[in-house]
């Protein structure tokens, strides 16, 4: 029983904002390195006593190198750089750990979905953030459910949207105003730092409990985690602001734009197109200038 663990950073316990805790240089990215690496600690002892026998933790945050390897419960291994497919590299069930809620969430803290740029993401209609891309892609093209996330309430929420069955903890509560197209890109996470943050000791207990319960229901009941249906085939879809002067230099001016696919037979197919298009000069195919 081989559980993989993807994390992401800004859906932390006590990460209180996007530049002192989630950037490498970042005054706190230290602590909340150590954050992520004992709620993920938790999960991983939950999965272990519930019967894993094999768990691969993703360092998946943008900068890389979040997970402190030498604080990381010695059973699990560690993941690093490009993402293997499961296909590749078999796992049984996906859990989440440190996930963030996707752009235009109320309530969330430091909501987005890849970047800030991204306004509104979806395939086949269907909004979706980088949990539900990532749980989607599994589920629908590999028959690998998602059976527990952890983050801010929000995520918790659209998490059991799209996966009814799935087993949560919630680490804190953002109380900020959804974003739409008139916010820059370069003040989006500034503008959802605000939350209240649960207290640690509760966090980390609560991440355990519920990652060995989702487990525990997973081997007697694997159908309890059936998502959202979202049939094929597939075409994504997304609103983006102006590009933020932090990724001018890597990506270029891009103006506010409208980018859309091609149909899919394969949900993965649809994002590797939208990714392909992402930073690229617009085209009259695949962009429209809003």
């Amino acid at each position: 029983m081989h559980v993989l663990i993807v994390t992401d950073l800004e859906g932390v316990g006590g990460v209180l904002n996007y530049p002192d805790w989630c950037t490498p240089a970042g005054l706190r990215n230290e602590a909340g390195c150590r954050f992520l690496t004992e709620e993920v600690n938790a999960a991983v002892a939950g999965f272990f006593a519930a019967g894993a026998t094999e768990v691969t933790v993703d360092d998946g945050h943008g900068s890389g190198g979040s997970i402190r390897g030498e604080l990381l419960d010695g059973r699990a291994a560690l993941q690093r750089g490009s993402r293997v497919p499961p296909d590749q590299d078999p796992c049984d069930v996906l859990a989440f750990v440190g996930q963030h809620a996707k752009a235009g969430t109320p309530n969330a803290h430091l909501a987005h979905t890849q970047t800030p740029e991204a306004v509104d993401f979806r395939i086949n209609g269907v909004s979706l953030g980088d949990f539900g891309q990532i749980a989607y892609i599994n589920y629908n093209d590999r028959n690998i459910p998602t059976i527990f996330a952890a983050g801010d309430l929000a995520l918790t929420k659209e998490a059991k949207e799209l996966v009814p069955g799935i087993f949560t903890t919630a680490v804190k509560e953002g109380f900020n105003r959804p974003l739409d197209m008139s916010c820059p890109a370069g003040e989006v996470m500034a503008r959802q730092s605000a939350a209240v943050h649960y207290p640690r000791a509760q966090v980390l207990a609560s991440i355990r409990k519920e990652a060995g319960l989702a487990l525990q229901k997973y081997l007697s009941d694997p159908g309890s985690f059936a998502m959202k249906p979202l049939p094929g085939p597939y075409r994504a879809e997304a609103e983006y602001r102006a590009t933020s002067p932090r990724l001018i230099p890597l990506v270029g001016d891009l103006p506010p734009r409208r980018i859309t696919t091609g149909l899919h037979d394969t949900v993965d197919g649809a994002f590797r197109e939208f990714y392909y298009y992402e930073w690229r000069k617009p085209d009259p195919e695949h962009h429209t200038l809003l």
